[in-house]
């Protein structure tokens, strides 16, 4: 069986077990969207006095990522229980190559992230369309364009450690990223009075198409690096809990 038809027939098999997880991301993607329509409204009609740019920065930065793991994670305790990693035992007893494992958890990672992305992008355009008349579909989509690029290659980053290191090294890596997104978002906002999110969909209208194509090109090239470096490290990393 070729690599890529082995990581196929594991994804599916992996997919097939989450069944009503993907509620979940459901549930994310509408809590996203009642959140996040208020704070940026305002913002676009510069009617929030820039006091919550923070939040829709942090928000944004931190949830769309993890949007691509929702439906797939034991997330009780997985500093304590390690689930990820006696999950990753019970593969490598069996006849599956440590490539076929990283391509396939890839492909379970962009298979819930990209509909849950557009999907999040479709309601939020829809919903801020009755809000704004003024906003304009194609900086939209590049605006979407963009930060699906940027949750793909900081999911890359998470799969990485989920998938390489141990259950508490991934749930610090997690907190630690959180705690540090919260810190530079709140240092930025109240430092430049801007927001990233807001400032990025500004570019769009401005007409910077190439800023999209960009963030895509970083997520395949961020994609073609680390596939090999988490199969290289599945070869060697410690299965002990």
């Amino acid at each position: 069986m070729s690599t890529w038809r082995g990581a196929f027939f594991f994804a599916k098999e992996e997919l097939k077990k989450v069944r009503w997880k993907h509620l979940l991301t459901l549930f994310f993607i509408g809590y996203m969207v009642m959140f996040m329509m208020p704070m940026f409204t305002d913002a676009i009609k510069g009617e929030n006095g820039e006091a919550f740019n923070w939040a829709i920065d942090f928000i944004t930065l931190s949830v769309l990522p993890t949007l691509g793991f929702m439906s797939t994670q034991s997330m009780g305790f997985y500093w304590k229980t390690d689930v990820f990693t006696k999950k990753l035992v019970v593969w490598r007893t069996m006849p599956i190559p440590v490539k076929q494992i990283a391509l396939g958890r890839f492909l379970i990672f962009i298979t819930i992230l990209l509909p849950a992305l557009i999907l999040y992008f479709i309601l939020f355009y829809v919903i801020l369309k009755f809000t704004i008349d003024e906003i304009s579909l194609l900086p939209f989509i590049l605006f979407a364009i963009f930060w699906i690029g940027y949750a793909i290659t900081i999911g890359l980053i998470y799969l990485f450690f989920e998938l390489t290191q141990s259950g508490k090294v991934y749930f610090w890596f997690c907190m630690l990223l959180v705690i540090g997104y919260l810190a530079i978002m709140v240092a930025y906002t109240f430092t430049t009075k801007q927001s990233v999110v807001i400032m990025s969909y500004n570019t769009f209208i401005q007409g910077n198409w190439w800023i999209a194509l960009i963030s895509v090109l970083i997520s395949v090239l961020v994609t073609l690096i680390m596939i090999p470096k988490i199969t290289k490290k599945l070869k060697t990393r410690s299965y002990i809990s």
